[in-house]
């Protein structure tokens, strides 16, 4: 039975800021702090590990237990998960156990499931494949060039983001911007803008349907809004917003551009190469195609699409001959970020619905976008549900905000993680948060002031 006092603090109408919702906004402060610090985890934890790789030349004892500790709180993907522990010692000891295990219950875990399958068959070699192929053919028109694979998959990926799920589509403009950009040494400058640009392209990019996109699927279910409202309201502005801003950081970036074209051609051999395997023959990628699409229609009920997935690792593994090895890491670890998010936001709406009580225009855009960029966009269009009464006007704000914020944090977004986690590796040092968020500034101010100075008019 769910404890009547902790029952009574999620839901009371009073937004007193007792003891137990003081403690909670802590851990999850520190939950946010530790995000932010997490590549100082990895640096430190590189030299640590290549200092007592120096001391000694057992290849046994060259591995230090400090140095992978410190890469395992470098995870980012680990932060909320590990957080849950000292948010579950508070529960506990305010509420009790049975109390634990009821709230945790009581959560709401469709998104991280949907997230770790569907990153599962996205990123199989049939698909990923058959995405190259699409690219490449528009890439090809113009010119089949580093710049042209670039503008391609950020103008198409997010769009895309709208019909086949943004999760699904992140993962192969991840894999691709892996094979075209990342693989051949970008700048400094070139991969954060990219990855920038990339995470906020795709959370406005996702909310031209209302199916999506998980605060699209939220507020449409809320506030009734079908597709034709999404985008009756945000269509034109995100189409001509991602147009407007690729451009502009393709001007940015087009000395970055030649460099890597000599780094290209240096390298061009040394990569690895799947040619072996032979070409996807062409019912295997019918297969991969028509799990895909089932997984993406059913995305809102678990039991269905997780009984799919497992019917699938059965043909992946019949069919192994024309795969990529299965890799299930990555998906599993945003998953565990995604989950531990949705266990500490559930705590957090006292002080978010207040924040957001009674605002006007461009006071809920802002506000929108601020909070978005430390809870995540679909936890706070789950506590916008909860308002009464806004003017359409405000609805369209707080939206414009929600998505326009998406970019600049990685917990921002649900789909950022799993983005992060396939192009982590070319960072050396870990991806910086501070370089994420300046690189990342640029494109949400464009599409803020986009939405702010073009507002959607309810007649």
């Amino acid at each position: 039975m769910f404890g009547a006092s902790l029952q009574q603090i999620l839901s009371s109408e009073l937004q007193a800021a007792t003891p137990f919702r003081i403690i909670t906004l802590l851990i999850f402060v520190a939950a946010i702090t530790h995000t932010l610090l997490a590549h100082h985890f990895v640096s430190l934890a590189n030299k640590i590990a290549k200092k007592h790789a120096g001391k000694t030349k057992d290849p046994q004892k060259k591995v230090s237990i400090l140095a992978e500790i410190l890469h395992f709180l470098g995870e980012i993907e680990v932060v909320f998960g590990l957080w849950v522990i000292p948010l579950i010692i508070v529960i506990t000891s305010f509420y009790g156990w049975g109390d634990v295990l009821s709230y945790l219950d009581s959560r709401t875990y469709v998104e991280p499931f949907f997230v770790v399958v569907v990153m599962s068959l996205a990123s199989t070699r049939p698909i990923i494949k058959l995405a190259e192929k699409g690219v490449h053919a528009i890439g090809k028109f113009f010119g089949d060039t580093p710049e042209a694979w670039w503008l391609v998959i950020l103008t198409i990926g997010p769009i895309m983001g709208s019909v086949i799920t943004e999760a699904a589509a992140m993962t192969i403009a991840a894999l691709l911007l892996k094979q075209k950009i990342y693989m051949h040494g970008p700048s400094k400058k070139l991969a954060y803008g990219t990855l920038g640009l990339m995470f906020v392209n795709f959370s406005v990019g996702g909310v031209l349907t209302n199916f999506a996109a998980p605060p699209a699927l939220i507020l449409s279910r809320c506030w009734n809004w079908d597709l034709q409202d999404f985008f009756a309201r945000f269509g034109w502005r995100v189409l001509v917003g991602i147009v407007i801003v690729n451009f502009l950081y393709f001007l940015f970036l087009r000395k970055d551009f030649s460099k890597l074209k000599a780094i290209r051609k240096k390298e061009e051999k040394a990569l690895e190469s799947d040619a072996h395997k032979g070409p996807v023959p062409v019912w295997i990628s019918l297969v991969h195609l028509a799990f895909l699409t089932w997984t993406i229609m059913m995305a809102h009920y678990p039991p269905v699409f997780v009984g799919s997935y497992l019917l699938f690792l059965g043909f992946h593994q019949a069919t192994r001959m024309h795969q990529y090895r299965l890799n299930l890491k990555a998906p599993l670890m945003v998953g565990l970020f995604l989950a531990g998010l949705v266990i500490h936001g559930g705590l957090q709406g006292w002080w978010i619905e207040q924040l957001l009580g009674d605002l006007n225009y461009g006071e809920m855009m802002l506000s929108g976008t601020v909070l978005t960029a430390f809870n995540e966009n679909s936890t706070v269009a789950y506590l916008a549900c909860l308002l009464d009464d806004l003017k359409p006007t405000v609805e369209y704000a707080l939206v414009s905000g929600l998505i326009a914020g998406g970019g600049l944090t990685v917990i921002a977004h649900a789909p950022n993680p799993a983005g992060q986690a396939l192009l982590r590796p070319y960072f050396h040092k870990g991806v910086s948060p501070w370089n994420l968020f300046l690189f990342a500034l640029g494109p949400t101010i464009l599409f803020l002031g986009i939405f702010y100075f073009f507002p959607f008019v309810s007649f």
